[in-house]
């Protein structure tokens, strides 16, 4: 297996082709059996250009113009932000390093999304630095916004110590709420929000971002990260944040959170104590307009967390190629300490992340940029987990207050809240297994025998009891396929909170090849 595509071209006298072109040409043409092909003046040439690609796929499926640029446009952004992620790699972190090292030393992102490096800006610029954003701040009337929690004067006590340091005081008015805005995002709310008033440029505040863009770190904030709508598409969807999800955080924060089936020693989860979003307009506007604050996990003397996406990464400045993070960082060398690592790993992440789905119907979107590794810094020994980001999970209402004994609201029309218990399996496979431990097996090099998939059948087999109906979807013999998220025809059909699901095989049943393949 080679990592290029190539295509047939005539004409070859064109194109000057190595020993070992020349030898994996004629072991291709070898399978290509004419009729119907012709090649004898042909010859193989390697395909660099992925719009090239799209265009020909495009042209085949006879898409719309608009939407066949659109996609267009987003692959060559993703383009070219991978190439500059490459060019300018970071360094891999140590155990040691700040959690917001690890965060920001992502090179390859998100392992299956088509465009998943895309950034569409709003703004002519040939760059920008994601990993600092500035923070402005703007004042609204406060009959505008609905507040949940201590947003108003969390926020105002922010605001009040980025103008002292400024030399500056707010305006004093107390019919006016400050929210914090991205900066890439301030010209929008101006814009679409003709009550909103930015604040004096001068008062801002240079944040840290995490591995989500949106979500960043204000030293002056501390014990908190700010979660904020960001008018740009990142992937294939627009970052913005729904008046949904500013109501439910903190609700479920509140109310469900201290019930759920959990082992507080394993699993923490970071809250969302407040919230603010504009109100009374059309949720497709709101959502431009909103703010979350959630709790910063603080690691013990001695510990550290880690985002899970960064140990699953590789090809940063100075490290073996092919050495991933956690294989770098943790000394993972030999394969009896691959094996030692990837069974602790699983053992926890299962008996951390199940049991809220089993008992309570709450499937949290538990892929690896979602959850922080709890770490022993003298030993490297696993010790737990975190995980944030309320937005994006999957809940069985009457599941949920049947397990903790209290009623919980949905807004109506809510994309968390199934119909059925078993509604909400998919988003739990898709974004923990598919999207997490599947790429921590193939990291550490027990995906093709298939010694990962056996460890990962005895965890889920102690964590999941035989007649839930968890284990009918997953390890019942039957069970052979599973729902899998299609990105790609979600694009295609502009789908984004409306997942797209198809049958994918069910990797938990995976025994291995016969022969492992040479790569």
């Amino acid at each position: 297996m080679l990592p290029e595509i190539y295509e047939v071209i005539e004409n070859p006298s064109t194109h000057f082709a190595s020993a070992f072109e020349t030898q994996f040409q004629t072991a291709v043409f070898s399978v290509l059996t004419p009729p119907p092909w012709k090649l004898a003046n042909a010859t193989l040439a390697r395909l660099e250009d992925p719009i090239l690609l799209w265009s020909r796929f495009a042209n085949e499926l006879v898409l719309p113009t608009v939407q066949r640029d659109s996609i267009r446009n987003e692959l060559s952004s993703s383009f070219y932000w991978q190439r500059l992620a490459y060019e300018d790699a970071p360094t891999c972190p140590s155990i040691g390093s700040s959690p917001i090292e690890w965060e920001q030393s992502l090179v390859e992102g998100h392992p299956t999304h088509p465009m998943h490096r895309a950034r569409m800006l709003p703004i002519d610029i040939v760059s920008y630095d994601w990993t600092h954003p500035k923070i402005r701040f703007v004042r609204v009337p406060r009959s505008s916004l609905s507040i949940l929690g201590q947003f108003e004067s969390i926020i105002k006590k922010l605001a009040s110590t980025v103008a002292q340091n400024a030399g500056l005081e707010l305006p004093s008015d107390e019919s006016t709420v400050i929210m914090p805005v991205h900066e890439i995002q301030l010209d929008t709310i101006l814009a679409k929000f003709s009550d909103a008033q930015a604040l004096d440029p001068r008062i801002h505040v240079i944040a840290s971002a995490q591995s989500s863009t949106r979500t960043v770190l204000v030293p002056e904030l501390p014990g908190m990260s700010l979660k904020l709508s960001v008018g740009v598409k990142i992937s294939s969807a627009l970052r913005t944040i729904s008046h949904y999800t500013a109501d439910f955080g903190p609700r479920f924060s509140e109310i469900v959170v201290p019930k759920l089936s959990i082992d507080p020693k394993l699993l923490t989860i970071e809250c969302e104590p407040a919230s603010a979003v504009y109100r009374g307009v059309d949720p497709d506007l709101a959502k431009h307009f909103t703010a979350i604050l959630r709790n910063y996990f603080q690691p013990r003397n001695g510990e550290n967390v880690i985002v899970c996406a960064a140990l699953l990464e590789s090809g940063h400045t100075g490290s073996l190629k092919g050495v991933s993070a956690v294989e770098h960082t943790f000394g993972l060398d030999t394969n009896e300490k691959k094996a030692e690592f990837l069974d602790h790993y699983l053992r926890l992440a299962c008996e951390a992340l199940i049991p809220p789905l089993v008992h309570n119907g709450v499937a949290f979107e538990a892929h690896a940029q979602n959850v922080l590794a709890r770490f022993d810094i003298s030993t490297g020994r696993l010790l737990g987990f975190v995980i944030r980001d309320l937005g994006g999970l999957r809940i069985h209402p009457p599941t949920l207050v049947k397990s903790i004994g209290t009623d919980f609201a949905f807004l109506q029309g809510h994309c968390i809240a199934t119909e059925t218990v078993e509604e909400a399996y998919p988003k739990f496979y898709h974004t923990f297994i598919h999207n997490h431990v599947q790429r921590l097996i193939r990291v550490l090099g027990m995906h093709y025998d298939g010694s990962g998939w056996e460890m990962l059948r005895r965890h889920l087999k102690r964590v999941i009891p035989a007649d839930h109906g968890l284990h009918k979807a997953w390890l019942d013999p039957c069970s052979s396929v599973v729902s899998g998220k299609c990105l790609m025809r979600m694009r295609l059909q502009g789908s984004y909170r409306d997942h797209v699901y198809s049958p994918f095989p069910n990797l938990v049943h995976y025994r291995g090849e016969k022969s492992t393949p040479q790569l």
